[in-house]
């Protein structure tokens, strides 16, 4: 796995901000936009693409806990895609999601260090 910074909204998403890249010199660089779309709590799937308080995140995992009574509850847990950390919130059953698209296109650094130029 190489570990190509991830630019998303320009911020910088990785692992370590100053880690080499692959031979080739471009990172992949990501835009977040709002489709509007809505997702109930249902509809919720691993590696869907939200967006929370104007910030995109991932879903990592998520689970429903039927009650006996009441309405069912979501456990989700979120990756934030600009900042890198994750959250867990309980949701009832039937709240709504905006969904968000992530854009990945090449791009080049352009600064150096001690092993090259990139």
């Amino acid at each position: 796995m190489s570990l190509r910074p991830l630019f998303i909204s320009g911020l910088l998403a990785t692992a370590s901000a100053f880690a080499p890249l692959s031979t080739t010199n471009h990172a992949v660089s990501s835009r977040s936009t709002s489709l509007n779309v809505a997702v109930d709590t249902s509809d919720i799937k691993n590696g869907l693409t939200i967006e929370l308080d104007g910030e995109p995140y991932k879903v990592l995992n998520f689970s429903i806990m039927k009650q006996a009574r009441g309405a069912a509850k979501t456990t989700i847990k979120f990756k934030n895609l600009k900042r890198g950390n994750t959250i867990e919130n309980t949701y009832r059953s039937g709240e709504k999601f905006e969904t968000a698209q992530i854009d990945k296109k090449p791009s080049q650094y352009t600064y150096e260090d001690e092993v090259r130029i990139y």
